[in-house]
């Protein structure tokens, strides 16, 4: 007999079954168990798939479908117990609010021509947690459907620690890795590392079970995954040199998380993706739609850019993804060359569109506008809503056109608008759209003014009222006295 949890059976349904890309009872898996633990395996055509749990059970081995797992899965740690019950059934039982479950099925007959599960490498080379989500990232960035080169595989650069991907539109390197291996090898695709249920907090290991066989460990998992063949792009000659980029965007953390949060709000294009991005002083997202003639701003209001004024035409797909990996720093070589997202180890760049199609600003345009953001307080909490996938950590960018946090009123609405004036056109008069905006703000810092002031006085009227009352018991004790 073996044992497992209903937790556990909804952790290798959903992963075998994302991976195999198989349903229903086609795919079988392999239970064996004894005193070096229970296996779990299922061996495809070009990649495997193993669990291990070194906890000793009895000595078994059964064939179970992918359907039986379906059946006894749960939300809790509830005990599930497999078994054969005579010869071609298999039987499992378990309890779910407290009432007893006892099913049998068809037990599969053995594949007599079925190739040997792969081996286990003998060297493992261990990387880092983070590994899984460059891998992810990596998978996210082919085109499977592409019949140029290879675009459906992901690149590994065993002697460089090299992870590249591209589909032709969007490109991404990655570097630091230890694979064990020297050589460059392309891998399948593959989608076992999208799977959510892998540990996050584990380390990853890597090796070469053979020539064409590469395997990757994570926590109790292991995965075998075929060397594909093909041609890929020559990227190191694709990617342009930054040195010399028209202009930078400096993008504050929680700017692009309100971005990503946000972007759904913009008017669709004719394509449902065109976005104008228009730097020019201030970091303005700007779209429309053939339906509404009225373009839609988002304005960025803590983030900032460096270098010339620049306007140009993105697919919001691509710029929100750069703003998902937690990339800083957009650099902009012109507005027809790739955007080019980069930090210590990656490097994302992806193709614009025709400039011609970005969006010109105008005054009647609709507006929404990014909270300014103060960093970190040490007396907040974090929203019930917020995900943790989705939060990004806080850079030390310093916000646009943003007063001193530690002195909100020093300074005079005159110092205010000219400052927001020198900071957005370079000491041209504002605009009465600009002027409006900063008179908004300097209202917004007077309600909080007065909000303290009022909070002050009644801190006063409280203790004037506890003297009079204190001065009041003094008069009564002499009368008594």
């Amino acid at each position: 007999m073996i044992q497992i949890t209903r937790i556990l059976a909804k952790q290798l349904r959903a992963i075998f079954k994302k991976t195999l890309n198989r349903h229903g009872p086609q795919t079988i898996l392999t239970f064996r168990s004894g005193d070096d633990g229970l296996f779990v395996e299922a061996n495809g055509t070009s990649q495997a798939l193993q669990y291990h749990d070194p906890q000793a059970q009895d000595r078994e081995h059964l064939l179970v479908p992918l359907n039986v797992l379906e059946d006894v899965q749960g939300a809790k740690a509830e005990p599930v117990f497999l078994n054969t019950r005579r010869a071609g059934v298999l039987g499992a039982s378990w309890h779910d609010k407290g009432v007893f479950h006892d099913l049998e099925y068809d037990s599969p007959e053995p594949v007599a021509d079925a190739k040997p599960f792969p081996a286990m490498p003998t060297q493992l080379a261990e990387n880092p947690p983070t590994m899984l989500a460059a891998l992810r990232d990596a998978y996210e960035t082919t085109d499977i459907e592409s019949n140029r080169y290879a675009l459906g595989s992901i690149q590994v650069r065993g002697s460089e620690g090299v992870i590249a991907a591209t589909d032709g539109r969007q490109l991404l390197k990655q570097t630091g890795f230890q694979f064990g291996f020297e050589n460059e090898l392309l891998l399948e695709h593959t989608k076992f590392f999208a799977n959510k249920e892998l540990p996050d907090d584990q380390p990853v290991r890597v090796g070469k079970s053979d020539d064409k066989t590469v395997v990757f460990q994570v926590g109790p998992w292991s995965y075998w995954i075929a060397v594909a063949d093909g041609r890929f792009p020559d990227i190191d000659r694709i990617i342009p040199s930054t040195q010399y980029s028209k202009a930078t965007l400096q993008l504050n953390a929680a700017d692009a998380k309100f971005m990503v949060d946000n972007l759904h709000r913009m008017p669709n294009g004719v394509t449902n993706r065109e976005l104008t991005l228009d730097l020019n002083g201030f970091v303005i997202l700007r779209a429309t739609s053939p339906t509404t003639p009225r373009p839609a701003e988002m304005i960025l209001r803590n983030s900032r850019k460096q270098g010339d004024d620049v306007r140009i035409c993105t697919d919001r797909k691509f710029l929100a993804r750069a703003a998902e990996m937690g990339f800083s720093e957009i650099h902009l070589p012109d507005n027809t060359a790739p955007a080019v997202a980069r930090d210590a180890t990656r490097t994302f760049l992806w193709m614009l569109l025709d400039a011609k199609e970005a969006i010109k600003p105008t005054d009647d345009c609709l507006r929404i506008e990014s909270p300014f953001d103060y960093g970190p307080r040490a007396s907040s909490t974090p929203s019930r809503k917020e995900s943790p996938m989705n939060r990004i950590a806080p850079t030390p960018t310093a916000p646009l056109n943003q007063p001193d946090p530690v002195q909100p009123a020093a300074l005079t609405a005159e110092q205010t608008i000219r400052r927001r004036k020198r900071t957005a056109n370079g000491g041209k008069p504002a605009s009465s759209i600009e002027q409006a905006i900063s008179l908004r703000e300097q209202l917004r810092t007077a309600l909080t003014s007065s909000k303290e002031l009022i909070r002050s006085l009644k801190t006063e009227k409280r203790g004037q009222k506890s003297l009079k009352l204190a001065l009041d018991s003094l008069k009564q004790l002499q009368n008594v006295a």
